[in-house]
């Protein structure tokens, strides 16, 4: 299932960067939104929980990856507080 970029879901990402008031259908109708591009039964879990390292192996590109991530309320990268960093410095 890796490696070839996955035409569905980059046509679904697409339709949602050119239609921002629909990216509330991730949240309200994913199923109504996936059936509409024919995103494969397959893909769906992964677009649905999946990592950004999941997302990728399935070769979504790396600009949607964080898109959806971010459209679907989910990090895009493990939280650190920024103390973090200045704790760090000396």
């Amino acid at each position: 299932m890796g490696g070839e970029a996955p035409a569905a879901i980059h046509a679904l990402i697409e339709h949602l960067v050119a239609t921002p008031a629909d990216r509330t259908l991730i949240q309200t109708d994913i199923d109504g939104l996936m059936d509409r591009f024919g995103v494969p039964l397959e893909q769906r879990a992964v677009l649905r929980q999946g990592s950004r390292d999941e997302l990728s192996a399935i070769g979504v590109h790396g600009n949607y990856v964080i898109k959806w991530l971010i459209w679907s309320k989910r990090p895009t990268m493990p939280f650190f507080p920024i103390s973090h960093y200045f704790d760090r410095r000396e």
